[in-house]
Parts: structure tokens; sequence; C-alpha cells
């Protein structure tokens, strides 16, 4: 059979952690995936430890890289699944019956299903089904699985965001209304403290987020929304925009805001 499911690997310098990440893998009751070890040329024993699983299933590619989500993007070409699902090196799947627990559920008629992460630090909005109240407040994509034509409908990781691309990636699935979405109130994976995200901030994205809302969900809000975002955005305007291409709504969102 087939791979149903591939997962990705962002690597550089992981050895500390690689192996348990792997290992919750290995040891799930569901078999029909594939992993992506998107390695960004390592120099300790990261190859080395993910080799030793001898597993073949497991596929490694060490190569240079511009960061998590160039290498995430790599994977999403490389991909064989239907399904897309991205781990970070130092988290790992809850339980043993996780994939499966995913997979058995009616989920054909979705393009995205998520649930949430097990975190202690995580503040509690970051958790559950995902409104537009809470859309501030990203989803972790630890707990979100893609299917894989999703990219082709939205795009790939925007490398202008080197820490929140996943939380741009999602505000575009959230907001499309040809993207079918599912909540599953399931507990997917640990979610490490002390990651990359924990140590870097990405001000290039919350400076821009009101732009994003609008420029993604525009239909979505009503009329008094719209003004309290353009409001928004106006304070946080900057020479510099970071979008690189216009469709119809960014276009009038940027005439408004003389951007």
């Amino acid at each position: 059979m087939n791979s149903i499911l591939t997962i990705i690997i962002p690597t550089f310098n992981s050895s500390a952690t690689i192996s348990r990440a792997i290992e919750s893998l290995v040891e799930q009751s569901f078999t029909h995936w594939e992993l992506l070890i998107m390695d960004g040329q390592s120099t300790d024993s990261t190859i080395q430890i993910a080799k030793s699983f001898h597993d073949p299933r497991i596929h490694i590619f060490s190569e240079h890289d511009k960061g998590i989500y160039d290498a995430m993007n790599k994977g999403i070409k490389k991909a064989c699944g239907d399904w897309l699902y991205f781990l970070g090196s130092d988290d790992w799947l809850l339980s043993t019956h996780t994939l499966s627990d995913v997979f058995s559920n009616s989920i054909t008629q979705y393009d995205v299903i998520y649930g949430d992460v097990e975190a202690p630090h995580l503040p509690p909005e970051h958790k559950g089904e995902w409104t537009i109240q809470s859309i501030d407040f990203n989803r972790c994509h630890q707990a979100i699985f893609y299917r894989k034509d999703v990219f082709k409908k939205i795009g790939v990781y925007n490398l202008e965001y080197p820490v929140l691309a996943d939380h741009d990636l999602n505000l575009r699935w959230y907001f499309n209304s040809k993207i079918k979405k599912k909540y599953l109130p399931l507990p997917i994976a640990h979610y490490s403290i002390g990651g990359y995200s924990e140590k870097v901030a990405d001000s290039m994205f919350y400076k821009y987020l009101p732009y994003l809302k609008l420029k993604y969900g525009w239909n979505s809000y009503t009329k008094e929304e719209r003004t309290s975002l353009i409001n928004e955005a106006q304070k946080r305007k900057c020479k510099k925009h970071p979008f690189r291409w216009f469709d119809t709504e960014a276009m009038y969102i940027r005439n408004i805001l003389d951007i």
C-alpha cells in the first residue's frame, strides 16, 4: 500500500532530540507513512541517528537551506503521501495510536484536519477549535494534517516570516472557503518549549498581521471590523511592504492604506 501520510521533520544539529521524535513515529500502530528528514547539513550525529533506525520508510536529505520553513517547503516537493504533517525535531507524537485515531475518522471530505498539542507553556487560546475571534492565536503545525493539494491551492510557507510562516499559512487555509477543515478534539503531539520559535521574534509577521487578516479574510469581517483592522494597519504602516504578489483584494487594501 502506498503511503497515505508524509511526515516532514526539519533538522539541524538535532542529535539530542531526534531519536525520540522518530521513535514516536515507528511505534505507531498506523503504518502507512513515510518520513522525510530535511536536514540543513548538520555537523553533529543527527544523520547517523536517523540512519540507525534502518526503516525503509525513513528518507534523509541533507543540504543547505534557508531555515526551518525552507526545509519544510523542500519536503513538500518531495512528499509522496496524500496528507502532509510537520513535526519538530524536538517534538513527538503523544500516543502509539495517534495516527490511527486521526485517520480512523471520516476525513475524506476535508482538506485540513487539526487537533491540539500538549504544551504546558502554551496559553489556552492556542488550543481548541480555531475561530475568527481566536485567529490571532496560532494553531501549532504539530497538530495539523494538510492534504497535499492544499499547498497547490494556497501556496507554501512564506520565507518572509522566519518564525511564524506557519501562522501565515494557517490564515490562508482558514479564510479560504474552498478549503474544508475539521477540528478533532484529540491531543496529537508534545510541543517542546525552547525551540526556534521561543528564541527568535518575528516582528515582521506581527507588524503585518492586520494586513494579512484583511488580505486573506476580507469577506469574513463586517464593515466595522474591516474599518478597525484598516485603522490598526495604518498605525503599523511602514515603507516596505513584504508581499511580492497582489490579488484584487490586496490591491484594494493597498490603495486604501496608501502603501
